[in-house]
């Protein structure tokens, strides 16, 4: 998304690039928060699975998990590929994607093309809940084209800005996830 998305979008029009990038974090947040569960768990357990069998009791494990090798090598890539989680919804939500939601909502913009007419103008945290809106889950529509309302030259400016944060914010959660997977494949291959 950092590499070929956002540059996409920072290049057009607030009232275009506003519910593309909805669209993409409704998206997002169906598959990526599960993926990272999934992924942290198999590392998780790949950790515990590559432990000597006398060490697995409590008053060991962490001791065991430190003490390098391959075990140390799934705990943190297992810790790793849940950290874009926390990153996420500590960093990335409140510094920018809620503004650019918000934007969207004021200027007319929908969650996706199929979203009721009436359940735009919400505040960015109503828009994430689908309140007054068909459920994100279900609503496998396309994205809306653009906004209702046109934007200015200086909102265009201001959502190009928050683009380019969102994809060196994101370009973080990638490295996050990115280590994780080479932490884990150099614990593979160190068994």
């Amino acid at each position: 998304m950092s590499v070929f998305d956002v540059p996409m979008l920072a290049s057009q029009p607030a009232s275009r690039s506003l519910p593309l990038i909805r669209w993409l974090f409704s998206r997002g947040s169906h598959i990526f928060p599960t993926a990272a569960f999934i992924s942290s768990s198999g590392f998780a357990y790949l950790s515990y699975a590559a432990l000597p069998p006398f060490t697995r009791r409590m008053c060991t494990l962490l001791s065991s998990l430190t003490a390098g090798g391959q075990p140390t090598w799934y705990a943190a890539a297992a810790v790793l590929a849940i950290s874009i989680a926390p990153w996420t919804a500590l960093v990335m939500v409140p510094e920018v994607n809620f503004e650019l939601i918000r934007q969207n909502e004021e200027k007319g913009g929908k969650r996706s093309k199929d979203t009721p007419d009436e359940a735009t103008g919400r505040s960015a945290e109503e828009s994430v809940n689908s309140e007054g809106d068909r459920s994100q889950w279900t609503d496998l529509s396309g994205p809306q084209e653009r906004t209702r309302e046109d934007s200015t030259a200086e909102e265009d400016a201001e959502v190009k800005g928050l683009l380019e944060g969102f994809g060196r914010l994101n370009g973080v959660r990638v490295g996050l996830i990115g280590v994780g997977g080479v932490m884990g494949l150099v614990g593979a291959l160190s068994g």
